[in-house]
């Protein structure tokens, strides 16, 4: 049971500036706020981000370029082995024969070549494409912003799983050395006559089972660090050190009250992603509005021709062109109202998702504190229960020490309190978990 429990809750945090961590030998020491701020430069999906928005960037710039001189030239050789014959038909006046001939236009050999220089004068749609590239970069600015949140809750959750595996293991073998204490004991009763062998293989059930529970809690706790190397962005051969103490992390979200009385969710990244967003569809609805208007360029090319049918004799002729171009639509059928209303209609749904997205978030908080609440009321719970039942545990291994009480009955109360043990695991892990989204919910994660 134990075993299925950690390695779900394992599985779970895997689907969810850099920091100098301390050097402890070869090993990387962290805290849990140096794991989350080294993770939210240094773990795969930040960095991922950092590059979307080093390529919105760059379109900024692509965008840019357009409105900027373009330059472009090109040049050809050709060497015509076969020069096509034309016929021309000739009618003497004198109303004799027509003379037909044959005759090759063209020469074998020619080349030329040819700059165009091109400067945009008017588009309407150029600089608002430019702002939609610099809108871009900031979606992708804020995307990246929601990742690192992500990013931390992460490993904020593999962290605590982490921890509660070092406790665990700790608490596991203390009970093994318990119980193998108990084990020395009773034997020794037993060599001297004053127990049953019943007794003494009692004990050993016990002891055992206490080491299998001492290799699984080694093994989750090896699984749980390699989760939280994954999440941070650590190679997973980089040992590593968790500084902080469980209990120190436990206290403040124990007393923890939840007050959102005051939470504005515009300030949400979720609802601020989408508000930046509804500019990209504002800009989109001028864009198809402006393609009404006349598009300008202005142009000069040159062209240089060398022809001949002996490569070194050639003869050459060259010409210029300056000029403007006009583009102009007359008459596209209502295509381009029908692209226009399309926006539109597409900004009215943004707004009812806006509308949706408020609402969600309200909901998101409403029920992230209720699942708090309620975690915080289990744990209370558990942990009183944990301590009931060591309580009773520790009180029937005296009783059994001093002959008053069975082997039996040691082994059912311990049972008993390995269960509340592993209760209080998941409660511990559930009240942690449910505190991380909360502080989600309200934007100060």
């Amino acid at each position: 049971m134990r075993n299925t429990l950690l390695t779900a809750l394992m599985l779970a945090v895997l689907g969810m500036a850099p920091v100098k961590a301390q050097t402890e030998g070869d090993s990387l020491a962290f805290t849990l706020q140096e794991a989350m701020n080294y993770a939210t430069e240094n773990a795969f999906q930040s960095k991922s981000a950092t590059y979307d928005i080093e390529a919105a960037e760059k379109r900024v710039w692509e965008y840019i370029a357009i409105g900027l001189p373009q330059v472009t030239a090109e040049g050809q050789l050709t060497d015509n082995l076969s020069i096509q014959e034309n016929v021309i038909t000739m009618t003497p006046d004198d109303g004799s024969e027509p003379m037909v001939l044959k005759t090759q236009f063209g020469q074998q050999y020619n080349w030329n070549a040819t700059g165009n220089v091109s400067q945009l004068l008017f588009d309407g749609t150029y600089l608002l494409g430019v702002k939609a590239s610099k809108i871009y970069v900031a979606i992708s600015e804020k995307n990246k912003v929601k990742t690192q949140i992500d990013v931390r809750q992460s490993v904020a959750e593999a962290y605590y799983v982490a921890l509660i595996a070092k406790k665990n293991l700790e608490t596991f073998k203390n009970n093994l050395r318990v119980n193998e204490q108990t084990l020395k004991e009773t034997d020794a009763y037993y060599q001297n006559g004053f127990r049953e062998l019943t007794d003494v293989d009692q004990l050993r059930l016990m002891v055992n089972n206490s080491r299998n529970m001492v290799l699984d809690a080694e093994r989750q706790l090896t699984i749980s660090e390699a989760v939280l190397k994954y999440a941070m962005g650590v190679s997973i051969d980089q040992p590593i050190k968790l500084s902080d103490n469980i209990d120190l992390l436990l206290s403040p979200v124990e007393a923890f009250i939840p007050q959102a009385n005051n939470f504005d969710v515009k300030t949400h990244i979720d609802y601020s992603i989408l508000e930046t967003q509804e500019d990209a569809q504002k800009t989109l609805i001028k864009n198809e509005q402006v393609q009404y208007l006349p598009k300008v360029n202005a142009f000069y090319n040159i062209s240089y021709i060398e022809f001949g049918d002996d490569f070194g004799k050639m003869d050459n002729t060259n010409s210029q062109m300056l000029g403007l171009s006009l583009t102009m639509p007359i008459f596209q059928s209502g295509k381009q109202s029908a692209r226009v209303k399309q926006e539109k209609i597409n900004y009215l749904k943004l707004q009812n998702e806006m509308l949706q997205m408020e609402e969600g978030l309200k909901q998101q908080l409403m029920v992230a504190e209720s699942n708090f609440k309620n975690a915080q009321a289990t744990y209370l719970n558990d942990k009183e229960g944990e301590e009931i039942a060591f309580r009773i545990y520790d009180r029937t291994r005296i009783k059994f020490t001093k002959g008053l009480s069975s082997s039996v009955e040691l082994s059912q109360n311990e049972g008993q309190y390995i269960q509340s043990q592993l209760s209080f695991i998941q409660s511990t892990l559930n009240l942690l978990d449910t505190h991380i989204k909360y502080q989600k919910a309200i934007n100060q994660l």
